[in-house]
């Protein structure tokens, strides 16, 4: 059976890889915005779709859940790149491997589960993230101009609350990324538990924070320090 693979996004790299699979005989769909591009690439590919990859709803009626691996490609726009990741991890996709241009870049994926990360721009380089002073924070990874991205422990006044309650845009200047979540797993055989973290996905409105949460937000220094006291 051949296998069976995703390219999102059909710039240089997504085009190449994309064409290449689909020479070496695996059935191939290719998935970007431009309909342009949809055109030229539709006679080289088993199926090319136009649709916009951070619309969940729209991503699943790729099949992104039943293939091998979707490739994630989609340039310059590493937010849309970052949301494509977390839902894609959502789904349960069995491999992800996402284009980077940078070293912050590769690390932010990897912090999200993304399972492989490929730089072809810039060759890797020693890991950029450094810790704050405050506990809270467990770990920082600063992206210029004083913006950054934190992993923080959910305060406790969050706590039972709605994201719509808690209104981190308005009240803060920040976004929230996604979620990592505490899970407690039963092994069915001895009955150990064990607590692993997973990441929550894409979080709407009503998403309550739950104790113990870690929360991934993008947003300048003096912002994410309002949160954090």
């Amino acid at each position: 059976m051949n296998k069976k693979f995703v390219v999102i996004g059909l710039g240089d790299f997504g085009w190449s890889v994309a064409t290449t699979l689909a020479e070496r005989g695996a059935e191939v769909i290719a998935v970007d915005q431009d309909m342009e591009i949809i055109e030229d690439i539709k006679d080289k590919v088993t199926y090319a779709i136009r649709l916009d990859s951070t619309d969940e709803r729209a991503l699943k009626t790729a099949g992104v859940e039943n293939v091998d691996a979707v490739i994630v490609s989609i340039g310059t726009n590493f937010e849309n790149t970052t949301l494509t990741s977390v839902l894609l991890l959502q789904m349960g996709v069995k491999k992800i491997v996402a284009r980077v241009s940078s070293k912050i870049q590769e690390i932010i994926l990897e912090k999200l589960g993304v399972h492989q990360i490929i730089n072809p721009e810039l060759e890797i380089a020693g890991k950029v993230a450094s810790s704050l002073v405050n506990d809270d924070i467990l770990d920082y990874i600063p992206l210029g101009e004083d913006y950054t991205i934190v992993q923080i422990k959910a305060p406790k006044d969050f706590v039972g609350k709605s994201l719509q309650e808690i209104d981190l845009r308005i009240r803060f200047n920040v976004n929230l990324i996604t979620i990592k979540r505490q899970y407690i797993i039963i092994n069915e055989e001895t009955g150990e538990k064990t607590t692993k973290d997973r990441i929550y996905g894409v979080p709407t409105a009503s998403t309550i924070i739950e104790n113990g949460d870690i929360l991934i937000l993008l947003g300048r220094d003096k912002d994410i320090k309002k949160i954090i006291g």
